[in-house]
């Protein structure tokens, strides 16, 4: 109950100041494309805050707490990416406190008092003397950050951001390195209803064809038609690469 009752009053603290964390992370992999292969994002123990006595140990890299608490780190991940899997590093050396981690999704009111919520997803305690050792979750998330008011969606659909948090007991024999995470982008789902007179939802580009509409890359052919046999030209190829990968260079 220690524990427990540590993390909630220093969540509070915590989501008034984590967004400072966001330039401290690693890259985040967006200058990678592609929907297949898996993209690391190594989030280390250093990028965590929290209260007062998160100090760096003997062990290069890994952190202790000085104070039974939690300590977060922002997941900087892009709208819609899937977050296939993650896996904690830590050392447990202690046979009566224990390490733990977790996933949490942020989410906030419009009032003008805001208070914080969370729907948490996969969270890990270690048990006995593992030592040195990590922790594999498969999660399979796909983030949503969209704003509650657009869209239909609702508060408990959209988050402010998603975060790790690990619980620290005072114990210098438990310690945690960081987080590696593996996700990778993908195409979003096919609407129930076709945009385009000559794309219906059976044709095999139809969710594809979807996906260019909904970010602005393409709006068709005119008279309600993609013509989606027509010939591409390297004019529209400038136009519809330049849109999804959001090239903006300096005049020169």
């Amino acid at each position: 109950m220690r524990v427990r009752k540590a993390w909630i009053v220093s969540c509070f603290a915590v989501f008034c100041s984590i967004s400072s964390t966001l330039a401290a992370q690693t890259s985040d992999g967006s200058d990678n494309f592609g929907t297949t292969d898996g993209i690391d994002l190594w989030i280390p123990a250093s990028s965590f805050t929290g209260p007062a006595g998160w100090i760096e140990g003997p062990a290069f890299g890994y952190f202790y707490s000085t104070s039974e608490a939690s300590y977060h780190a922002v997941v900087p991940l892009p709208q819609g990416a899937l977050l296939d899997s993650w896996r904690a590093f830590f050392y447990d050396g202690s046979g009566t406190n224990n390490f733990t981690i977790g996933l949490v999704k942020w989410l906030d009111d419009t009032t003008a008092n805001p208070t914080p919520g969370n729907q948490g997803f996969g969270v890990f305690t270690s048990s006995g003397t593992p030592g040195y050792n990590n922790h594999h979750q498969v999660e399979n998330l796909t983030i949503d950050l969209r704003e509650p008011s657009s869209g239909g969606v609702t508060r408990a659909e959209a988050a402010d951001f998603y975060s790790f948090y690990v619980v620290m007991p005072t114990d210098f024999q438990v310690a945690f390195k960081g987080v590696r995470v593996v996700w990778h982008r993908q195409v979003s789902p096919a609407p129930a209803a076709a945009t385009f007179n000559d794309v219906p939802t059976t044709d095999p580009g139809f969710q594809f064809i979807e996906a260019l509409v909904a970010s602005g890359i393409t709006a068709g052919c005119g008279n309600g038609g993609y013509c989606p046999d027509a010939t591409l030209t390297r004019r529209q190829m400038a136009i519809f690469l330049s849109k999804a990968l959001g090239l903006h260079w300096p005049n020169r």
